[in-house]
């Protein structure tokens, strides 16, 4: 008996997949240098067009308070000695994981600052608004073959907003992550702290 309750004898039914469910080969990048010949676009040089902080409780300030600049150590004398598990973990207090924050810091600060951008309000038409981190993971994707990742795009009079949704096996990678990892993390905030002034 089938699994639809008619019965059948020894004849065997082949269904054919759907032809949208039929393997397909992996997308690529094409590769030859032909391709890509020619002038070269024209990039404008970056600028600085503002900057915001976030607090120890994650909280948005419109100004450059929590600004550091790079202060390396001296280099006569004894090295620096840096003790990177320093509040770890008696002090260290992790931000809930669990929140997240997409673009919302940048939205805040565009909508504080959006008279002021060069250009006026309609400056932001035809711009992309995201964090460096989604336009690296993007323009690495050729090279990658570990972890998938997933973007929500949004355009709204004209400007394309990009914001990274954590995928399933991303959000369990976070959530097994052992303790050895958030303290090693840890020190890592914790040098970026010891060497900027």
């Amino acid at each position: 008996m089938d699994p639809r309750g008619t019965k059948r004898g020894a004849e065997k039914t082949e269904v054919a997949e759907p032809r949208n469910k039929l393997p397909r080969p992996a997308p690529s990048l094409p590769t030859d240098p032909a391709l890509y010949s020619g002038p070269f676009p024209f990039y404008r040089r970056p600028s600085e067009l503002g900057c915001f902080s976030l607090d120890a409780q994650r909280q948005y300030h419109g100004d450059a308070r929590a600004l550091r600049y790079y202060s390396p150590p001296p280099t006569n004398g004894p090295g620096p000695n840096f003790d990177l598990r320093d509040g770890y973990p008696d002090r260290y207090q992790p931000r809930d994981e669990e929140v997240q924050e997409r673009l919302d810091h940048l939205l805040c600060w565009l909508l504080e600052h959006r008279g002021r951008l060069e250009g006026g309000p309609g400056w932001l038409a035809e711009a992309i608004v995201t964090w460096r981190g989604h336009l690296t993971k993007l323009l690495t994707t050729p090279y990658e073959r570990q972890e998938g990742w997933q973007l929500a795009a949004s355009r709204f009079q004209g400007t394309l907003y990009l914001s990274e949704v954590e995928t399933p096996k991303a959000r369990a990678q976070r959530l097994a992550r052992p303790p050895l990892l958030r303290e090693l993390m840890y020190m890592g905030y914790k040098f970026e702290q010891y060497m900027c002034a």
